[in-house]
């Protein structure tokens, strides 16, 4: 196997781009929706996306969101948020973490406010008045030598770049600093380094590379097959639609034979599919093979009127 492709599932090569993942295909790649655990100091050298705001390069994966443990090193209170200067060894980074709404109330009114106006059960009221006490210290703030865990979006404030948080917590045990820098040698090597694209993403940028022709016939195709579908709907009102049976529909097999791609009919027809279902005009019942058809009194309806009737009759 040359250097320019990459072998998956054993029999099928892809041809490797030597550029990064094309921007609409960025949300394939694992690390575009997790929380990446990373070094800081590759997090403050990630290099900007110019095409997708908020969105940073390592190598060839998108990097949107980092997971981040460290010592506090800085520490900065404003009005709405606690600003710390994070250090976990090879280098600080500034993170933004956001007060409680609840933090202008005292501990004891917040007990009061669960014992005496709240109708829930005792072991209840113990939970909940648990948790907004703790809510109230985190208002307080961590201290300088804290150990923190952090996970947030990356973002630029004033021309430096920090993380926003979305969660945050102190960190008793400090062995976990130790845990964590045992562990990223590992996700590095295994993940953020390797230049292989996912296999999702291989295939797409395959089906893109093969013939401009046929590309742009499946371009086309595909809204003309969700047309199809939605007057089929309106004639029709189907309960519920199943692949292979609007495969053998008269004017859905004339269209795609029309196009020459009746071998590829059940992947057209599942890109059509999935538009409809992202639009809201069905949802999946079984392996994207029976659709059910959204429209008034189905069943999916139903369940979602029930579901906000019982939850609007309780206690705000």
């Amino acid at each position: 196997m040359s250097g320019n492709e990459f072998e998956v599932d054993g029999n099928k090569k892809f041809k490797s781009l030597n550029e990064r993942i094309p921007a609409d295909l960025c949300g394939l790649d694992f690390t575009f929706h997790t929380f990446n655990k990373m070094y800081i100091q590759d997090i403050i050298n990630l290099e900007a996306c110019n095409v997708i705001p908020g969105m940073y390069w390592y190598k060839k994966h998108p990097i949107y969101k980092v997971d981040i443990i460290g010592i506090v090193v800085k520490r900065q209170e404003n009005v709405k948020c606690f600003v710390y200067g994070v250090d976990d060894g090879t280098g600080v980074i500034t993170c933004c973490c956001w007060k409680n709404r609840m933090k202008n109330q005292s501990p004891e009114e917040m007990e009061h406010l669960i014992k005496g106006g709240s109708k829930l059960p005792k072991v209840l009221k113990e939970k909940v008045s648990a948790i907004m006490m703790s809510q109230s210290k985190m208002n307080e703030g961590y201290s300088l030598g804290d150990l923190v865990h952090i996970r947030g979006k990356i973002r630029i404030f004033r021309e430096v770049r920090e993380v926003m948080a979305s969660y945050h917590s102190k960190l008793e045990d400090p062995n976990m600093e130790l845990v964590r820098m045992a562990e990223l040698p590992g996700l590095y090597r295994t993940s953020y380094d390797v230049d292989t694209l996912p296999k999702k993403v291989l295939e797409e940028i395959s089906e893109m590379s093969q013939g401009n022709n046929v590309k742009g016939c499946q371009g086309e195709i595909v809204p003309e097959l969700k047309r199809l579908l939605l007057t089929y709907f309106e004639e029709h009102q189907p309960d519920e639609i199943n692949i292979k049976y609007i495969s053998r529909l008269p004017q859905v097999t004339e269209l795609l034979e029309k196009d020459g791609l009746s071998i590829e009919r059940k992947t057209e027809l599942q890109k059509a599919l999935g538009i409809l279902e992202e639009e809201g005009w069905i949802f999946t019942k079984e392996n994207h093979l029976v659709y059910e058809v959204i429209k008034p009194d189905c069943p999916l309806e139903n369940l979602i009127m029930d579901i906000l009737k019982r939850d609007c009759v309780k206690e705000k």
